[in-house]
């Protein structure tokens, strides 16, 4: 079982690892993937376009931002790992979602996105050994652990899930 960090330096990580009951991560990012799928799957193509409020992002840019986010956050701990030394770069969401054009995307390749993006999650931490589980790299000019950022995926996600359900369902 990989362990809940112990101490978090950087306020934003520390806000979505609070989010994560307490358990074995990989059974919580593997359940996770499986409840958001079953929710996502619900929905249909008509109400993935719509915005809860003008100037917000549509269903399908919060989908693509949780799945680029992951992306994000999963390469922070494959370099971590692999012992990269560098400072790792911070990620403006905003540029992000309107960079990527979800909204041309259909509802479907979205979800698929989302679920292989975790899948591939699953599969890096399946790779990491329990003495680079606690290694910390640099980002956003903060330290950050690999766990930090395994517990973060899952809190990031259980925060827009609370927002899809409180603001779009």
């Amino acid at each position: 079982m990989r362990p809940r960090p112990s101490s978090i330096e950087n306020p934003e990580h520390a806000k979505y690892v609070s989010l994560v009951p307490d358990g074995d991560i990989e059974e919580i990012l593997s359940k996770q993937r499986t409840k958001t799928i079953t929710l996502l799957s619900s929905i249909s193509e008509e109400s993935a376009r719509k915005a809860y409020a003008p100037g917000k992002w549509t269903l399908k840019e919060v989908i693509g931002h949780m799945a680029d986010s992951e992306r994000v956050m999963s390469y922070r701990m494959l370099a971590i790992a692999r012992n990269e030394s560098a400072p790792l770069p911070a990620m403006d969401q905003d540029q992000y979602v309107s960079a990527a054009n979800f909204n041309k995307l259909s509802w479907e390749q979205l979800i698929a996105g989302l679920d292989t993006v975790r899948s591939n999650t699953l599969s890096l931490i399946s790779t990491i050994d329990d003495a680079a589980w606690d290694r910390n790299g640099t980002v956003m000019n903060s330290p950050v652990s690999i766990g930090t950022l395994a517990y973060g995926i899952a809190g990031h996600e259980l925060h827009h899930l609370k927002v899809i359900s409180d603001k779009y369902l």
